[in-house]
């Protein structure tokens, strides 16, 4: 078991260690090296990594209060389902009403890795590999939709 600081210093390791694995390989693929994350340029959609010391998701979020809102973009998402699973190589899951850790409401598109933990170092390279490999998938299919997704 760790101290809250020494879990929240493995934590700033680990993406520190991601951040320079990344921008090695997008920059090798001609990609800047920031990920998309919460910069989509469409409120309320976010794409999203999390790890903690269960799983490593890759995926999207859809984060407003306004369910009207939320249902809207999660149905567009879900037209784009076949897009989604093909860009990334696996079935997806869809919850609409995810909980994260906080309670907070959301609704998510993921895929996910399990027997993974950040705590421990000897799955960051899968974790790392996982992360990049969908991510950059998840990215792709977020810049040939976006239109879509924005207007609809």
């Amino acid at each position: 078991m760790y101290s809250k600081e020494e879990a929240k210093q493995i934590r700033v390791e680990f993406w520190e260690q991601f951040r320079d694995f990344t921008n090695r390989r997008r920059k090798n693929k001609g990609r800047t090296g920031k990920w998309i994350l919460d910069k989509t340029g469409i409120n309320a959609l976010n794409l999203k990594f999390h790890f903690d010391k269960n799983e490593a998701i890759v995926g999207i979020d859809i984060e407003t209060r306004n369910m009207e809102r939320r249902l809207e973009m999660y149905e567009k998402l879900e037209g784009l389902r076949n897009q989604v699973n093909q860009a990334l190589g696996e079935k997806t899951r869809w919850e609409l009403e995810y909980v994260r850790e906080n309670n907070k409401p959301i609704s998510r598109v993921f895929v996910s890795i399990q027997d993974v933990s950040i705590f421990d170092r000897s799955t960051w390279n899968r974790v790392n590999m996982f992360f990049f490999d969908r991510m950059t998938a998840l990215e792709d299919v977020f810049n040939e939709y976006r239109d879509y997704l924005r207007y609809g």
